[in-house]
């Protein structure tokens, strides 16, 4: 097996290996290696599968790699699964170069011995899951109550804003920050600092924005809300019209909700100080305040959700954004983050 060979030349981004912005603080775009040598292990997890290759140097020593890929789950919908790639298969890998170390790189494509080439794109065959749109486990309680049926599948829809800018680029949240605020930033290593590496579900405003599976469950005195990503959960208790005035910050807060017309509203406090945004840094204090507004369609297959942050320590000012999303018949899968 020859040696690695790592080739430096400006290439541009691809869809397929860029899905997330803050792989920008991680790998470098512009420089391409190319990675040749035989899988040791495929390790299929989340949040990013990572697939190991030990090359032999020309002293007959082995330098191992890793080069990092989508989650595991984002790839299952796609049809991948463990056994995509072989221990002991020749492979020959495309990829980006990691920005701090010199054995990694990020997966692009991979071509192997007998002649097949698999990409970040890539699909395979799947057994895709039947039935009607979405589960409705608990819809006869909406309709019971007379409210907005959410309990289903949901997935967010293209659009309504993305992550973070890349490496280098302008922070364009920065500036509802006060003097408090920036003392945070400053603070704050989005690459060693990163709440997801220690498997946090970040904020809401994270969980909202990816697209992995979300799952709405209503009942008569709560609405019970799981994120496929992080598998991180919330509940928003119904009929009360203020919070407990003593309260045990948590990363995602204590919630409170109420409907009008086709709207659930989300009220939430009690945060433990952190991050809205973990690229390139958005902080906020234990003052934050969040409302979410998600409005349903006419068909009821579709809801768009609005927010508002306030933070009376951090911010100058009122952060908003909105997201759309569609009901989906995809499967809920366990997510189980590992480092």
């Amino acid at each position: 097996m020859k040696l690695a060979v790592i080739g430096v030349f400006a290439v541009g981004m691809t869809a397929s290996a860029y899905a997330h912005h803050s792989n920008d603080y991680h790998f470098d775009r512009s420089v391409s290696v190319t990675v040749t040598g035989t899988v040791k292990e495929f390790r299929f997890i989340n949040p990013h599968a990572r697939l190991v290759v030990d090359v032999l140097g020309d002293g007959g020593d082995i330098v191992t790699w890793d080069c990092e890929m989508g989650a595991a789950n984002g790839l299952k919908r796609r049809g991948w699964t463990d056994q995509v790639f072989q221990r002991g298969q020749a492979i020959e890998i495309q990829g980006f170069a990691a920005r701090r170390h010199a054995t990694e790189c990020y997966f692009d494509y991979a071509d192997l011995e007998d002649g097949r080439r698999i990409s970040m794109s890539s699909s395979f065959d799947r057994d895709v899951p039947g039935g009607a749109v979405a589960a409705k486990a608990s819809g006869d309680v909406a309709a019971r109550l007379g409210v907005p049926d959410f309990s289903r599948l949901w997935q967010r829809t293209a659009g309504g804003g993305g992550g973070g800018p890349r490496l280098g680029g302008p922070n364009n949240q920065a500036w509802v920050l006060s003097e408090a605020g920036k003392r945070a930033l400053a603070a704050y290593d989005p690459v060693l600092d990163d709440p997801a590496l220690q498997c946090s579900p970040v904020s809401i405003v994270r969980l909202w924005g990816n697209g992995d599976l979300t799952e709405i469950r209503q009942e008569a005195d709560l609405v019970a809300i799981h994120h496929e990503w992080m598998d991180a959960d919330r509940t928003v208790y119904l009929g009360m019209s203020e919070h407990p005035p003593e309260l045990a910050e948590s990363v995602l807060g204590h919630s409170i909700g109420w409907y009008e017309g086709d709207t659930l509203v989300i009220d939430t406090v009690g945060y433990t100080a952190g991050m809205l945004h973990q690229h390139p840094g958005l902080p906020h204090s234990n003052n934050l305040h969040t409302v979410e507004r998600l409005t349903l369609s006419e068909a009821g297959d579709r809801f768009e959700l609005t927010y508002t942050a306030n933070d009376s320590e951090y911010f100058v000012d009122q952060l908003s954004g909105a997201r759309s999303f569609a009901a989906s018949t995809e499967e809920m899968r366990d997510y189980n983050c590992t480092h």
